[in-house]
C-alpha cells in the first residue's frame, strides 16, 4: 500500500474515532465542544491532503482514462453535497450553548453516515486508482 493511501485510510480511522467519541461524550460538555473543533480540524487537514496529494495525478490520469474522468466527476458533485452537510454541521454546533441534545445528535448522525458512505466509496474506487499510478 503506498505510503498516501495509508496516511488517508489512517485519517479516516482518526475521524471516525473522534466521531464515535463526540457520539458518547456529553455533546454539551466542554469536552464535546473540543471534539467537534477536533473533528472539523481533521476532517479540513485531510481534504487539503487529499486535494494536494491524491486528486492532481488522478486528474492527470483520467485525460486519458474516461471511465476514471467520470468516476472523478461523480465523486466531485457528491463531495460538494457532503461539503455543504459538514459546513452546516460546524457552523450550527460551533459553540455548545443551548444546544438540543435529540436534533444535535440527528445532525451528527447523519454527517456520520454521509462520511462513511464517502469513504468507502474512495477506499474502494479512488485509493485503488491511485495505487495504480505507483508514485510513492
Amino acid at each position: 500500500m503506498s505510503k498516501l493511501i495509508s496516511e488517508l485510510k489512517q485519517e479516516h480511522n482518526e475521524i471516525a474515532d473522534l466521531f464515535n467519541t463526540l457520539m458518547k461524550s456529553g455533546v454539551t460538555s466542554n469536552k464535546g465542544l473540543d471534539i467537534v473543533k477536533q473533528s472539523k480540524a481533521k476532517l479540513l487537514e485531510h481534504l487539503k491532503k487529499e486535494d494536494k496529494y491524491l486528486y492532481p495525478p488522478l486528474y492527470k490520469m483520467a485525460e486519458k482514462d474516461v471511465l476514471l474522468r467520470n468516476t472523478l466527476r461523480n465523486f466531485g458533485d457528491e463531495l460538494e453535497i457532503v461539503t455543504q452537510s459538514a459546513q452546516r454541521f460546524y457552523s450550527k454546533y460551533s459553540n455548545m450553548n443551548n444546544i438540543n441534545k435529540k436534533e444535535f445528535i440527528e445532525d451528527m448522525s447523519a454527517l456520520n453516515i454521509s462520511l462513511k458512505s464517502r469513504v468507502m466509496k474512495e477506499e474502494v474506487s479512488l485509493y485503488k486508482a491511485y495505487e495504480k499510478l505507483n508514485i510513492d
